[in-house]
């Protein structure tokens, strides 16, 4: 049989950053036996831009990011027509299969495009994004009658399974893929020494988050858990990588606890760094939370964390207890409480055996459970099963 076509329509996709562009990446470029275009957003020019190679995935640039995410506003409408008929267009010659960033936009034109003749599709599911539809009737109904068109919905944990359940999808149609790391990018033995000394001495205990500011993340928690152990622990530094909507009034709350000196701000990290910022810290930590029905889907920052031996405080919500074994591979607490994460940075910081225990079997798991090739010859079958069943 020869290779099927798998369209990947993403808004995100590398070089673009965050979890969800390296969701996609890792995944769509390790799938087999189908022939892999990824259609991404890129800068409105006025003649589509050629396509480009990357890696064994072919990556074409079209506008795709938009906010009106409805049918009720005829402009949106007239967005996911006019993508409906650009995935009619590129899927017409092959037996091919649309596989969908969220149901929101890309599924909605994967529906559209389906219903007039075109491809199947599948949709993905990440837990913020159906938190997201649910703050409208109209988003809430398209997004149910985008999973129910699907042929499979793709839950990036139990966590979002259930929220899918919850809509009103039926348990034959999801199928949970987690996340995954690369671990032999991410591992012990990668030299962080040069981030190490920009920003932690040698006895300093350094706490390195990684991810976008957004409220939920908790970072504002772990600032004032910094500030309230200011005096018990004066080695304690903290390191944000990544940026994002939140960056200044976290800035401002630093200075505010009085922890400027021990607070630092890394901006966004290049890709090709991040493995360095991993193995410079001692502890990650991420107390992600609940915040006005925005969570923490999954977190593969998680991952990339165990998989380079380090231990983690996470926000006990979302996905995150399937990304953080309890106890296990690091600490789950409550990310909206002070005192707990509090307990938790204490707790770590003072204990370099426990830092050490909890490390070693992030790292053993991570290399068990979640690699790119399990994750991608999951997808791999389903694309194979969906095209010849079309």
């Amino acid at each position: 049989m020869p290779p099927t076509k798998a369209l990947l329509v993403s808004e995100l996709f590398p070089p673009a950053v965050g979890g969800s562009a390296v969701l996609f990446d890792g995944i769509y470029s390790r799938l087999r036996g189908a022939d892999v275009f990824v259609l991404t957003d890129g800068p409105a020019t006025g003649r589509p831009a050629p396509p480009e190679r990357r890696g064994t995935v072919t990556v074409m640039k079209r506008p795709l990011a938009t906010r009106r995410w409805g049918v009720m506003d005829p402009k949106g409408l007239w967005q996911h027509v006019r993508l409906a008929a650009q995935l009619r267009r590129l899927t017409a010659r092959r037996q091919s299969v649309v596989h969908c960033a969220r149901a929101l936009p890309e599924g909605v034109a994967a529906m559209l495009a389906q219903s007039f003749g075109g491809p199947p599709y599948v949709c993905w599911a990440h837990g913020e994004d159906i938190a997201s539809a649910l703050t409208s009737r109209e988003l809430t109904w398209l997004a149910r009658r985008v999973y129910l068109g699907a042929t499979a919905a793709l839950a990036n944990s139990r966590n979002t399974a259930a929220m899918l359940a919850a809509l009103g999808v039926p348990p034959s149609k999801i199928l949970v893929v987690y996340p995954a790391v690369d671990a032999d990018r991410f591992h012990p033995g990668v030299d962080g020494s040069h981030v190490r000394q920009r920003y932690a001495g040698c006895d300093d205990v350094m706490l390195l988050s990684v991810g976008r500011l957004q409220r939920r993340k908790g970072h504002d928690v772990a600032i004032r858990a910094i500030a309230s152990l200011r005096e018990e622990l004066p080695n304690v530094r903290y390191v944000i990588a990544g940026d994002g909507e939140e960056r200044a009034r976290l800035e401002r709350l630093a200075i505010d606890e009085g922890v400027q000196d021990r607070v630092f701000f890394a901006g966004t990290i290049a890709d090709d760094d991040l493995p360095a910022y991993y193995a410079a810290c001692d502890v990650f930590l991420l107390p992600n939370r609940v915040d006005d029905g925005d969570i923490e889907g999954f977190g593969i920052v998680f991952l990339e964390a165990a998989a380079s031996g380090k231990p983690a405080i996470g926000g006990d919500s979302g996905g995150v207890p399937e990304a953080v074994e309890r106890d296990v591979t690091g600490l789950l607490v409550d990310g909206a409480s002070v005192d707990a994460v509090t307990a938790a940075v204490r707790h770590l910081a003072t204990s370099r055996p426990c830092r050490e225990r909890l490390g070693r079997a992030g790292r053993a798991r991570a290399q068990r459970s979640f690699s790119w090739q399990r994750a991608a010859a999951t997808i791999s079958d389903l694309q194979r099963r969906v095209a010849i069943d079309r």
